[in-house]
């Protein structure tokens, strides 16, 4: 066994754990994308509910946990919702119908940019535990114990 094949060796091996870090991450990364996705389209039905309805009327709204509470509806016009940073503004059902479809629309987009990142971590993965196996195997005929 020469250095270099070693150096390889430990190159390798340290680049399995860097991608497997990587792919651990962008999975936690992707389920916090779809958790919010799940959220976001949440509340556009029910934003759409609201819209829908009349003053007074009774609808289902969403607590989480596929859970939901009778309510009436108070208003058709005005919602509160959240713009970020624990703000959240009153806006009107429309615009904010508007405003959950971009984020959807936004979070739709992370999310593929995120299983693309996660197949082409996996694939390098792959071919560097390929690298590594056709090195073992490749040191283990060139050993003395190797050869019989």
């Amino acid at each position: 066994m020469t250095a270099s094949s070693d150096e390889e060796v430990n190159r390798l091996v340290a680049e399995i754990q860097l991608l497997e870090a990587t792919i651990n991450a962008l999975n936690s990364r992707l389920e916090l994308t779809e958790a919010a996705l799940n959220e976001s389209r949440m509340a556009l039905e029910t934003l759409k509910a609201i819209k829908d309805a009349k003053e007074g009327d009774s609808i289902l709204v969403p607590i989480g946990a596929d859970s939901y509470i009778f309510a009436k509806v108070d208003s058709t016009e005005k919602v509160i919702v959240g713009v970020g940073a624990n703000v959240r503004v009153e806006k009107s059902i429309e615009s904010s119908i508007e405003m959950v479809d971009q984020r959807i629309n936004r979070l739709e987009q992370i999310r593929k940019a995120l299983e693309q990142q996660l197949i082409q971590a996996s694939q390098r993965l792959g071919e560097a535990r390929e690298r590594l196996e056709r090195l073992i195997r490749a040191r283990e005929v060139g050993s003395p114990a190797g050869r019989s």
